[in-house]
């Protein structure tokens, strides 16, 4: 079974409808400052808009390993290099948010600065709640730790929940600067 997720069409497609129109807001602006600064907000919008048009499937996971893709290709990483999956919780301006941590480590002839990478991916690259993304990885990790073993699918005891090492299902972290006390909620 494969899983995979992407930034949803109609966020790339509203992200292209709002470069085109930042764009032609642009040519037809008499200000000079004004005509740069909205020329630029619409190059932002149009790059995040291909970015989200390109680079899909964004995340994707079965049995063997993950895989991550960008606008400069596909890397991919087999469970043994995955080290930890976890999704952080934390407040920004206020809100509520939720992103997707992956701990990996590169092969020897790909790996710079240790080899060691994390890769955050947020709602909107993923286009589903970074919770959910977690719990479906760390179902794959498992089933992957128990075919290695040796272990059948179908060895788990009834309500029993195996979680590799190093995995988290959450972690709540706040912000200080949004005047609240560290570990109370709103």
């Amino acid at each position: 079974m494969t899983d995979f997720w992407a930034p949803p069409w109609p966020a790339v497609v509203l992200g292209a409808a709002g470069a085109l129109g930042l764009g032609a807001w642009a040519v037809a602006a008499t200000d000079p400052p004004g005509r740069l600064l909205t020329g630029l907000a619409a190059l932002a919008l149009a790059l995040a808009a291909a970015f989200g048009a390109l680079a899909r499937p964004r995340l994707r996971a079965d049995d063997d390993g993950l895989a991550l893709r960008g606008l400069s290709g596909r890397r991919a990483w087999p469970w043994a290099r995955v080290d930890a999956v976890r999704a952080v919780r934390m407040r920004r301006m206020g809100l509520p948010a939720a992103y997707l941590e992956v701990e990996v480590r590169d092969d020897g002839e790909d790996a710079h600065d240790g080899g060691e990478r994390l890769l955050v991916l947020g709602r909107l690259e993923l286009g589903t709640d970074p919770v959910e993304v977690a719990g479906a990885l760390q179902d794959h990790r498992a089933r992957a730790g128990r075919r290695s073993s040796g272990r059948l699918s179908g060895d788990r005891r009834s309500g029993e929940r195996e979680r590799p090492d190093g995995d988290e299902d959450d972690q709540e972290h706040d912000d200080p600067a949004d005047g609240e006390e560290p570990g109370r909620g709103a």
